[in-house]
């Protein structure tokens, strides 16, 4: 994930050096930000077929065939898995934007996906005072998701070496999908139980831009530069277009 992550971020910062960036694209009469939009197009195929020689997987869909999860807050305690994971709905966005400023080093986007949904069978046991086990089948999707980023970078005039400043992640959800089985033997209560759910996630993603784009910022920013490392420019289009290691 933390590849993908890269080569996302570099299929738009190498569109800041037009030329260059541009003739492999054979894109020449096109802005930079067409250039970058075009970036963002291929990445599609990546997700899809994947990229062994970067040790990137195939992401759309992206498969897991178990994971444990466990975490504890104050009393309360889960301790469960999943099963035959299934995510779909990567590889299907649409830009809706996407502008690179070179005067103020800039790239900024807005991608929608329809829909990013997740498919999983799964064991849950649940402590609060009493012990609950669950398991069953689960569908759980994020609906009209819009995804709003902003990448400030620098760029050696000499070097042409890449370096991320930061990157702010703004997304918000229009409906939230959740049909998670046997979180009560009671059909209607399970119903319920799973509305709970919907109106959960929908607030905490739409009330909470402005911690989103921190938390990812802390977390993306020194892990692009990390890959990045001593890369330069031109390094960075050969690995877009195949002629990189």
């Amino acid at each position: 994930m933390k590849s993908l992550l890269l080569i996302a971020l570099i299929l738009a910062l190498g569109s800041c050096h037009g030329a260059e960036f541009a003739e492999p694209m054979s894109a020449q009469d096109r802005s930079l930000s067409s250039v970058a939009a075009d970036g963002l197009e291929s990445l599609k195929v990546v997700l899809r077929n994947g990229a062994p020689n970067h040790g990137i997987p195939v992401l759309a869909p992206a498969k897991l065939a178990k994971k444990s999860v466990k975490f504890s807050t104050g009393e309360l305690s889960f301790d469960g898995e999943v099963e035959d994971l299934i995510l779909e709905g990567l590889d299907a966005y649409e830009v809706l934007i996407m502008n690179v400023d070179v005067f103020r080093s800039r790239v900024t986007s807005t991608l929608k996906w329809s829909s990013l949904n997740v498919t999983t069978q799964y064991k849950a046991d649940v402590g609060s005072g009493y012990r609950v086990q669950r398991e069953g089948g689960a569908f759980f999707a994020l609906e009209d998701l819009v995804i709003e980023a902003r990448i400030n970078y620098s760029l050696g005039v000499i070097s042409k070496k890449l370096g991320v400043k930061d990157v702010l992640v703004y997304p918000s959800v229009g409906n939230v999908n959740s049909q998670i089985e046997n979180l009560s033997k009671y059909r209607i209560l399970n119903r319920k139980m799973n509305e709970v759910i919907e109106e959960f996630v929908t607030l905490t993603i739409n009330d909470n831009t402005d911690f989103v784009a921190d938390w990812v910022n802390e977390f993306a920013t020194p892990i692009c530069n990390e890959m990045i490392g001593d890369r330069t420019l031109s390094d960075i289009i050969g690995i877009i277009t195949g002629g990189g290691n």
